[in-house]
């Protein structure tokens, strides 16, 4: 192993200075001889029947190339479903342009490509679409009756899946508690917006018959896969490319209708296509999130025991379940993370998911997280008051301790690992009474209201094959990662599964140098492939660092095996005598006989004579690493706020972050991680929600409607890891990407009912926007 090990430094990024000198390589930076633009003429109903679709004065722009609708790319490209195996799911079939029926605002329809995106934008408004407009379903709730109008007339339901979650008697945990409380909550849409919006340059070689394709996507090996079946290609003539991707947090990882209409139309047109999303297509037709009503309610005894949970979730689909993840995602895990690193002994939940005229809802950063945390820590904190307890003290008693450890909830998540009670300990201790006094008293200095909130969770990361792929989805659980030793002994590294500014070049590159005993300095990460790379099923579910960073180390592990025989041969010496650490064998005991990692790679490429001829001479192998079912890391969020009761205005004053996420590879890049998800989840909390009018029209289309947190927003956030590892992992790493965004929301809700509470309000749906502070104190008054 390396003299210092790796795992655990605090090493830059790798990747940072080429992006931090705008040096970064996106897909709009990419252009190709003869490249031509395209755009999209997309719905301006919820609800429609297409009519008729003039597009002869589209035709006539000079600079126009093509005209294509859904009847032009049938013959082309088939449908597909977002239907996964979940019992009695249905699921209507898909088209790359809308076909025959528009079903949410901003659904393609027409696809013009020109010479410029400019002309191509220009001939799209001159394309005349006819629709009969439908009445638009919009409340999933309403959706559910008998006289709704439905979203698939062929389906015949708007009711995508439904489904009870739980064990446990609860009715008899009900009836045998002292307290019961209750809350209904609701959680409205939000949006990814990543600061690169989604983008495809597609090309098709007639002559070879290979179709090359640039997307900023989280999964290249999954599009090259689709993108081949859909086509009728075989895989091996498909190339997918993915460089630098500017945020994706789980919007990305779905076959978009839009961006398979330019592939196929690249394939026949007989130049490369490039199509780049503005901002505005981008809040109309990206995948949606958080979309959730939830009715609640937790029995406790009197001394402050839970003894049972119940729920009603009803999750808004959208207007389509996208392939391959489907809109099922949020609802289950909203539903079955609920009784989080509590001891609930009974548990029942029932989920329905809904069809809607809306963007499809689909994974997000911290899936289902948020609102289940959210719910669960509004009805401790409610019991916490109807007891007489505090939040603190409530959740004391209740959260799972060392001894009950493994642990399986009542809906079947095993916690094999963890530091639930040290976690809320630790934050309580970080808000610190004098740092709460002071700020209690610039609060009351200007006329404002105090909370603190505490959000205790678990975030269920890196699932394993169960997940997707056992219920018919083409993602697997495992990831391949080669390394290689190069004759002057620097260290390749092809990742299946890219990098997108997480770090994850940065860790792979760690782990492998630690476990070759090399530099860090002389290991090279590549990624983003698919013609190059080994197998990878992409950027999701905080899987990286153990799924991707394992598989690295298992490649290692064999590489660093065939070194050491080589090098044990050339010593005369046997390999379990030999040490590698900073680039330099030496033989254990023998101060002297040392040689450097590079001479023996020489020797393994160049000198081979010096080799015995039964040698395994490579220094080059491919690992792959599928990890357990699933890892749970926890942690404590602590929130500090202060609410104007004049104007509703809530500001986070104060924010500290407990976090168990196993073994830390890079605690910076972990830090990061938890920064940035906090930062979302405090957009989640106080700012983001795309709205609709009573028509479906969105009326969140800028970034002057839809808001996200700046840096005035977010206060420091002061962190403390505790590393518990986890016995299932190579490493003892769990994920930790999407931690900062499960907890935040909940905290920060918490803390502004803890202000609201003490004159006798509350507001039970995110995010707290100043006119619910403001109506819940005068309900109050």
């Amino acid at each position: 192993m390396s003299a210092v090990p790796y795992l655990g430094q605090r090493l830059r990024k790798s990747e940072d200075p080429r992006l931090l000198m705008g040096r970064g390589r996106f897909v709009d930076d990419v252009t190709e001889t003869r490249l031509a633009h395209v755009a999209f003429v997309r719905s301006v109903v919820a609800s429609g029947r297409i009519l008729h679709v003039d597009t002869s004065a589209a035709e006539a722009v000079r600079g126009v190339f093509a005209v294509l609708t859904a009847e032009d790319l049938a013959p082309h490209c088939p449908g597909w479903r977002g239907l996964l195996s979940w019992p009695g799911m249905v699921a209507a079939e898909q088209t790359a342009l809308a076909t025959g029926v528009v079903r949410h605002v901003g659904e393609p329809v027409v696809l013009v490509v020109a010479t410029s995106r400019a002309v191509a934008e220009d001939a799209a408004e001159a394309v005349v679409v006819d629709y009969e407009e439908l009445p638009a379903v919009l409340d999933p709730v309403a959706a559910l009756g008998a006289d709704s109008p439905l979203v698939h007339e062929d389906l015949g339901t708007n009711l995508c899946f439904g489904s009870p979650f739980g064990s446990g008697d609860v009715e008899a945990a009900f009836a045998a508690a002292d307290t019961v409380v209750d809350v209904q909550v609701r959680t409205s849409r939000h949006t990814a917006a990543p600061m690169e919006m989604r983008g495809v340059v597609a090309s098709f070689d007639r002559d070879d018959r290979t179709l090359t394709v640039r997307v900023s996507s989280q999964a290249p090996q999954m599009l090259q896969t689709l993108y081949a079946q859909l086509l009728g290609l075989p895989e091996n003539s498909v190339r997918v490319l993915t460089e630098h991707v500017g945020g994706a947090f789980g919007m990305k990882a779905f076959l978009y209708p839009d961006e398979m209409a330019v592939v196929v139309a690249a394939t026949m047109l007989d130049r490369p296509l490039k199509w780049t999303q503005d901002r505005y297509e981008a809040l109309q037709s990206d995948t949606q999130a958080r979309d959730e009503r939830v009715t609640a309610s937790l029995a406790l005894t009197a001394d402050g025991r839970i003894c049972g949970l119940r729920s009603e979730v009803v999750s808004d689909a959208g207007a389509w379940s996208m392939y391959p993840r489907s809109c099922v995602t949020e609802g289950v895990q909203v539903a079955t993370i609920m009784p989080g690193p509590y001891r609930v002994p009974a548990y029942g939940s029932t989920l329905r998911v809904v069809y809607t005229n809306k963007a499809p809802l689909a994974v997000y950063r911290a899936v289902g997280h948020p609102p289940a945390i959210l719910v669960m820590e509004l009805l401790m904190d409610e019991a916490a008051r109807a007891l007489g307890l505090s939040a603190a003290e409530l959740r004391r008693r209740n959260l799972l301790r060392p001894e009950d450890l493994p642990y399986t909830s009542t809906t079947g998540n095993v916690y094999d690992s963890g530091s639930h009670l040290e976690s809320l300990e630790r934050a309580v201790d970080m808000l610190d009474e004098e740092r709460l006094a002071e700020h209690r008293r610039e609060a009351e200095r200007r006329g404002c209201l105090l909370g603190v909130g505490f959000a205790s969770f678990i975030e269920l990361s890196a699932p394993g094959a169960m997940f997707y792929g056992a219920k018919g989805a083409p993602i697997t659980a495992h990831d391949q990662v080669e390394v290689a030793i190069e004759p002057d002994g620097s260290v390749t590294v092809l990742l299946g599964t890219p990098g997108q500014g997480q770090g994850l070049h940065t860790t792979a590159a760690q782990v492998v140098a630690d476990t070759l005993g090399v530099r860090f300095e002389d290991v090279r990460v590549l990624s983003g492939d698919t013609r190059l790379v080994p197998h990878g099923s992409g950027v999701w579910a905080s899987r990286s660092a153990v799924v991707s960073a394992g598989a690295a180390r298992s490649a290692a592990l064999v590489v660093r095996e065939r070194l050491l025989v080589l090098a044990a041969h050339l010593f005369e010496a046997a390999p379990e005598d030999l040490d590698v650490s900073a680039g330099t064998i030496a033989v254990r005991g023998v101060p002297a006989a040392q040689m450097s990692v590079r001479e023996v790679a020489a020797a393994a490429h160049w000198g081979t004579h010096r080799l015995p001829p039964d040698a395994e001479y490579s220094l080059d192998a491919v690992g792959s690493y599928a990890g357990p079912p699933s890892t749970f890391n926890n942690g404590t969020h602590a929130a500090v706020v202060e609410v104007d009761p004049a104007t509703g205005l809530v500001r986070v004053v104060d924010y500290a972050v407990v976090e168990d996420c196993g073994v830390l590879i890079n605690p910076d890049i972990v830090d990061g991680q938890i920064r940035g998800g906090v930062a979302q989840g405090l957009g989640g909390a106080l700012l983001e929600r795309v709205v609709h009018d009573p028509a479906g029209q969105p009326q969140t289309s800028t970034m002057l409607d839809y808001l996200l947190p700046t840096a005035a927003d977010v206060p420091d956030i002061r962190i403390q890891h505790i590393e518990t590892p986890a016995p299932t992992t190579s490493l003892g790493t769990k994920g930790v990407g999407e931690a900062g965004t499960a907890g935040a929301p909940a905290a920060i809700h918490c803390a502004v009912n803890d202000a609201l509470s003490t004159v006798g309000a509350r507001v039970f749906r995110q995010p707290v926007l100043p006119e619910d502070v403001l109506d819940a104190l005068a309900a109050a008054h």
